[in-house]
């Protein structure tokens, strides 16, 4: 297991652990690699696509070289296209909602559940139109979504569903492991990612056909146009060793969670935010709910000075309806296909910074932190933080 000292510095600031932490497993899974001569896409990689569906309780999986690419195939094999329209959440990270444009289709944001600060059928049946194709659900920082009124609503409108879980690799909902609910899962193994490869993504699925178009759409050399999306045989390696550590990451993450709640029970004001008492969380971030009416500060000062301790309590995601992606200075050479006058859907005539998402801009900007907890974060550096949090509260308070 990992070893954590937390790192105390003179001025009673903190060294934060960091993440990843490769040893000598992922060393010796690299140089197998390299002596072998294979470094492309053949045994390590199908090996762990085998273990990757096994964990997830998909019947496909298949490797590629990133999440992007995961979720640009996950369109492109759905059919998805010029002017259709996918509903996505504003709060996530750009892949989600830039894979959308990369098959000249239009993203539709929509606003977020409070309660779980993702998509929810209620919001995303605001948003249909007859141009609607599909929904992207982001289970954010591993809290998962509430999946089965989407799917219901889906299948209603016999539309395709892709959950984006880069964050959420064995949160559950309702006993069933994120990526294996929707039509398409996606996971990220960014160097980031509780599941760690330096980079790397995989496509879960238990569609067949879609499978085959997945196996057909990554690799150059079928009729239909297709790509240079592969994974490594590095990845595959290292995500073997990695995937065989993760429940125990899990965990760490889980621990340190309850911990900090129940350590900051008794400081008015700050939370931790549960999941839904259907799912389970993986905290890949725990996020705290701030109640801006007990401070006298904002959510940013109160940040701030929390981080000068050393302690990465961070205010979260700017949302993406005011990214450059969707409101660029030049048109480029692709187009804009909301702008085009064959298009007649929900975003004709708007542009995409002038939209209004009052919840999850409210929790954005007034009452969401984050602080990282994966391993080798331990009670020490859990509980120094608690000390920092409550410090910095008794300066605030009202």
């Amino acid at each position: 297991m990992y070893r954590s000292d937390c790192l105390l510095k003179e001025n009673n600031t903190i060294a934060w652990p960091t993440w990843p932490q490769y040893g000598e497993e992922e060393k010796e899974a690299v140089k197998r690699v390299i002596d072998s001569n294979q470094l492309f896409a053949a045994d390590r990689v199908r090996e762990f696509e085998d273990n990757f569906k096994s964990y997830t309780g998909t019947s496909f999986a298949k490797g590629v070289g990133n999440a992007t690419q995961g979720l640009h195939l996950a369109m492109a094999a759905l059919d998805i296209g010029i002017g259709d329209e996918v509903i996505v959440t504003p709060y996530t990270f750009i892949a989600s909602a830039s894979s959308i444009l990369m098959q000249n289709a239009v993203p539709v944001f929509c606003d977020c559940d409070p309660q779980t600060r993702a998509l929810s059928a209620e919001k995303i049946a605001r948003h249909l139109s007859h141009r609607t194709r599909a929904i992207v659900v982001v289970h954010m920082f591993g809290y998962p979504a509430d999946m089965d009124p989407i799917m219901e609503l889906a299948q209603k409108h016999g539309l395709s569903v892709i959950e984006d879980a880069s964050h959420a690799y064995g949160a559950e909902y309702k006993g069933r492991r994120c990526g294996g609910i929707g039509d398409v899962g996606v996971f990220s193994m960014h160097q980031r990612k509780s599941l760690s490869a330096g980079d790397g993504g995989v496509v879960t699925t238990n569609d067949p056909e879609i499978d085959e178009k997945i196996y057909r759409l990554r690799s150059f050399g079928h009729k239909q146009l297709s790509y240079n999306y592969r994974m490594t045989e590095f990845a595959g390696a290292l995500g073997l060793i990695q995937l065989g550590k993760l429940d125990t990451h899990n965990q760490v993450r889980q621990d340190n969670a309850e911990l900090l709640e129940r350590l900051l029970e008794d400081i008015e004001g700050l939370d931790v935010i549960k999941p839904l008492p259907c799912a389970k969380s993986v905290y890949y971030r725990v996020l705290l709910h701030f109640d801006r009416e007990k401070f006298n500060c904002d959510l940013e000062e109160f940040s701030s000075q929390v981080q000068d301790s050393g302690v990465p309590l961070e205010m979260t995601w700017t949302l993406l309806h005011k990214h450059p992606h969707f409101n660029p200075e030049k048109v480029p050479a692709r187009g804009l296909p909301w702008e085009w006058s064959t298009y007649d859907g929900v975003m004709k005539g708007k542009k995409y910074n002038s939209l209004s998402f009052p919840i999850i801009e409210n929790l954005c900007d007034n009452h969401l932190l984050e602080l990282c907890v994966h391993p080798p974060v331990s009670e020490k550096e859990i509980a120094f933080a608690v000390r920092m949090i409550a410090k910095t509260a008794e300066k605030f308070s009202k």
